[in-house]
């Protein structure tokens, strides 16, 4: 693939979407290809952002619960919004307590290198699923070539700098720690992918990203494990096994959540 200029902004009906280039479309697919839509089919999108990604799979077909900090920039009028604050450490037990076992899929899109603790954060999504539910986590590719080079040339992982801070980028997770995390929860048939767009040739007015092109370019058929997209989406299932039967029904009011069917 071969992208000119810099990635665009990108938004669906009108929702900004803020991911990488493409990330959500393949989260749609993968999806579709795991778990079909149904109206019974309960997702949970846990920092949801302004709601692009719970939209797009509103339309489709899937019941949708969305929880992030800011209620007043989510902007999906049909998901079931859930105000939840990741640092507050009564909040998360609140949403534990509420929710145990109760989603189909959890999704954990662009979260976890944004946090303190990336094995909690894994617990907590699985906590939150049902037996055999399914696990999404996306998080930027810090084994991709692109990255690699940065940190040859830096000693630092692309996207995790000191003005990467700025946006709370704390936690870099190799496709190699995120599988280890999955499976020492308990989670089966755990898959990792490239996601995201990280070209082939990127053309830009900028000689140093040309020279990073041209040894990537020769250097990448040499480079072992996952070394394209610019993030990396994992996949795995819930443990069935060791669970208790699960309740059917999540609780009419869950007021320290604020939660609102919109």
């Amino acid at each position: 693939m071969i992208l000119f200029g810099d990635k665009k902004k990108q938004y669906y009906k009108g929702i900004l979407i803020k991911a990488d280039l493409r990330l959500h479309e393949q989260i749609t697919d993968k999806l579709l290809l795991l778990r079909p839509p149904t109206s019974n089919i309960r997702v949970l999108d846990l920092g949801s952002g302004e709601g692009a990604l719970s939209q797009r799979l509103v339309d489709l077909g899937y019941t949708i619960y969305a929880a992030d900090i800011n209620q007043d920039d989510f902007k999906c009028d049909k998901a079931i919004f859930l105000q939840v604050d990741f640092n507050d450490e009564s909040a998360i037990n609140e949403l534990k307590t509420h929710y145990k076992d109760y989603f189909d899929i959890v999704l954990g899109v662009e979260v976890i290198e944004h946090l303190e603790n990336p094995w909690q954060y894994i617990r907590l999504l699985k906590s939150l699923l049902k037996p055999d539910g399914l696990l999404l986590v996306t998080t930027p590719n810090t084994a991709s070539w692109f990255s690699r080079l940065v940190f040859l040339r830096h000693g630092k992982f692309h996207g995790f700098f000191d003005y990467n801070l700025s946006y709370g980028h704390i936690a870099p997770i190799s496709p190699w720690e995120l599988k280890l995390i999955m499976s020492r929860e308990g989670f089966k048939d755990i898959h990792i992918e490239p996601a995201g767009t990280l070209p082939d040739i990127w053309i830009r007015p900028s000689m140093k990203l040309l020279i990073v092109n041209l040894i990537g370019f020769l250097f990448r058929p040499f480079m072992r494990g996952i070394s394209g997209g610019w993030c990396i989406m994992a996949t795995g299932l819930k443990d069935g096994e060791s669970v208790l039967a699960i309740s059917q029904s999540a609780p009419s009011s869950a007021p320290a959540l604020h939660r609102k069917d919109q």
